[in-house]
């Protein structure tokens, strides 16, 4: 009995046929390799998208703490202001000027038309007024600008507000400027306008 011979062309059909068996798993292995590719791509986008928003959000968060270390100190002046009014003039405290007060001589002005909208806003924007007597024991009134970190800018506003209360009240009212920090150019422009100031660190000290 004689066994039938594969034709020489079969076995070479087999072997194309696994080669492209073969491709065709590795195009799969390659198709779900790019998949998982494309999906970590996505995932480094959503990363890096985040990341901008987070970075983004860095000079709001820095405003954020400078309005907050803005309240500290103010609320330290308040706390320390028998001291602070001492070093401004060595002298002693009478009060806090009630800002209910203030807003009754601005709204009486405002009525009158002796001032504008915004004058009225700028002066009951004064962080504090300090009354009491001096060193020899005459009256003396203080429009306090507070600010975390001092500069010329702060002067100015002390220096106008200062103005616009002497006319609204009606008597004598002195600029000063209280802070835990103050700029390399605040000082001679304090000189300049003759402007008091002292030092307060954290509600802890105070010192000229």
């Amino acid at each position: 009995m004689m066994t039938a011979t594969p034709e020489p062309g079969a076995d070479r059909l087999d072997r194309i046929e696994r080669i492209v068996l073969g491709l065709a798993d590795d195009m799969a292995d390659l198709k779900a390799a790019m998949t998982d590719m494309n999906t970590r791509m996505t995932e480094v986008e959503t990363r890096l998208t985040r990341v901008e928003a987070s970075v983004g959000s860095i000079p709001s968060i820095q405003d954020d703490l400078a309005v907050m270390k803005g309240w500290q100190t103010e609320l330290a002046v308040e706390r320390r202001a028998y001291q602070v009014f001492a070093r401004l003039c060595d002298g002693e405290l009478l009060r806090i000027y009630p800002q209910s007060e203030l807003r009754h001589y601005t709204r009486l002005a405002r009525q009158a038309g002796s001032i504008s909208r915004v004058e009225l806003a700028y002066a009951e924007s004064i962080d504090f007024i300090l009354e009491g007597t001096d060193a020899r024991n005459a009256p003396v009134m203080y429009a306090v600008e507070v600010s975390h970190s001092a500069g010329p800018d702060d002067v100015d506003r002390a220096v106008g507000k200062a103005a616009l209360l002497a006319r609204l009240l009606g008597r004598e009212v002195r600029p000063a400027v209280v802070g835990p920090r103050f700029t390399a150019e605040f000082e001679t422009a304090a000189a300049q306008e003759s402007v008091a100031y002292t030092y307060i660190r954290n509600g802890d000290s105070v010192k000229r």
